[in-house]
């Protein structure tokens, strides 16, 4: 109890004040944020329309800033802070991945799918086994083996280079939509994490699969009207059932919003084509695209929340347990075995000082806007984003990964 209250108290300084602290990381080693904040500013700040940041360690800040313009002349000339929400692309497939984990970690009860069996079990169940039969059935062959892991993992065998119809049906139904050579081979595509927010209502109520079935049938709804039926219904049941097991049970409640350009026009961070665009730049809406949130994208959310939610992700059981986490990613594993976490990259420094080979990483890519979630050594987590283009999300994990190496080179 004790060190929850310590935690949510942390977290309400991160989300409400603002209040940095440099953190000792052991007894041996000090942290530099002085460094790691010249570092950081010297690489992204001038090269950029605005930008923000939050490095956390053990759910602690250690250093935050925000600087530039969430807004330029044309939109607004609003200054770019920690707590501007922002649109931060496929990080929200972070939200939604750790949120299946969170279902399978925590099941319901006894009547949930698999339950009493371990996470590395629920993980291997056909998704094709809990969905209703509109995507269960005259599916492209192979499809039904594809596994919750698999998709979790990026190595389902949907083809990111799809062309044409990019809803559920067209991955699973079209001959180009699944391609078996493709595997359990790692290739990223937007659909796995897309049809895994959808999935996680019908995973936590084993009850829906057959709701559905009956109601589309009631309806006698074509394929294109039943499918849309279902993504409508789950895509809104994802966004809710998000909320209440996890932002809401955080402290402060964050609430990620997939709805800005009709709720948040005046606060959020806009999109630019470059830190020079002086045209109007562009703020998103998913309920105005598709009438509902998605685990692909989409969402609104400042660093500071970002931060939080890693906060909780790293050093309680809010989200995910320590299971949890060491199943998505831990040094003795191959990286194309991690689940949810987008990327990997090598970096020899991080090896030789502390034993992490790979850095272990997400990015989101939304208009000019990028960001990224990196996983440090010591239980450090980076987020950053930026709204113009002019760094990549490569330059961003950099840049990253380089001022945490200049906050703590001095130790060596």
């Amino acid at each position: 109890m004790y060190r929850k209250n310590i935690l949510a108290t942390v977290i309400a300084t991160l989300l409400v004040t603002g209040v940095s602290r440099a953190q000792i990381v052991t007894p041996r080693l000090t942290f530099s944020q002085r460094d790691f904040d010249q570092s950081l500013t010297n690489a992204v700040g001038p090269n950029v329309m605005g930008f923000q940041y939050v490095l956390i360690k053990d759910g602690q800040v250690v250093s935050q800033k925000a600087g530039g313009l969430a807004q330029n002349a044309a939109d607004g000339n609003l200054a770019m802070t920690n707590s501007t929400p922002f649109n931060i692309g496929s990080l929200a497939k972070f939200l939604s991945g750790t949120a299946m984990l969170n279902l399978m970690e925590k099941p319901s009860g006894p009547g949930s799918w698999d339950f009493g069996l371990s996470l590395q079990q629920k993980l291997d169940r056909p998704f094709t086994t809990i969905v209703p039969d509109i995507w269960a059935f005259a599916n492209t062959p192979g499809v039904e083996n594809i596994t919750l892991r698999q998709l979790l993992q990026h190595r389902s065998g949907f083809d990111d280079a799809k062309v044409g119809n990019r809803t559920v049906l067209g991955f699973l139904k079209d001959p180009d939509g699944f391609l078996m050579a493709q595997y359990d081979q790692r290739e990223y595509s937007n659909i796995n994490l897309l049809l895994n927010g959808y999935l996680i209502p019908m995973y936590l109520a084993p009850s829906l699969k057959n709701s559905f079935n009956a109601t589309i049938a009631a309806s006698n709804l074509n394929q294109t009207d039943a499918d849309a039926f279902v993504r409508d219904l789950s895509g809104n049941a994802m966004h809710a059932i998000m909320k209440t097991r996890i932002w809401d049970q955080m402290n402060p409640k964050i609430l990620p919003d997939c709805d800005a350009a009709n709720t948040q026009a005046n606060t959020a961070a806009y999109s630019y084509t470059s830190k020079n665009d002086a045209a109007n730049g562009l703020i998103g809406s998913l309920i105005d695209i598709q009438g509902h949130c998605g685990g692909h994208g989409g969402y609104y959310m400042s660093s500071r929340a970002l931060a939080a939610y890693l906060a909780y992700f790293s050093v309680t059981d809010l989200i995910v347990t320590s299971e949890g986490r060491n199943a998505m990613f831990n040094e003795t594993m191959a990286t194309n075995d991690r689940l949810v976490w987008s990327s990997s990259t090598e970096n020899p420094w991080l090896e030789a000082h502390f034993g992490m080979p790979n850095v272990i990483w997400s990015n989101g890519i939304w208009g000019g806007c990028r960001g990224v979630i990196v996983r440090l050594p010591q239980n450090y987590y980076l987020v950053l984003l930026t709204n113009s283009p002019d760094l990549s999300v490569n330059q961003l994990r950099s840049a990253g990964v380089n001022a945490f190496i200049a906050g703590m080179e001095d130790n060596f």
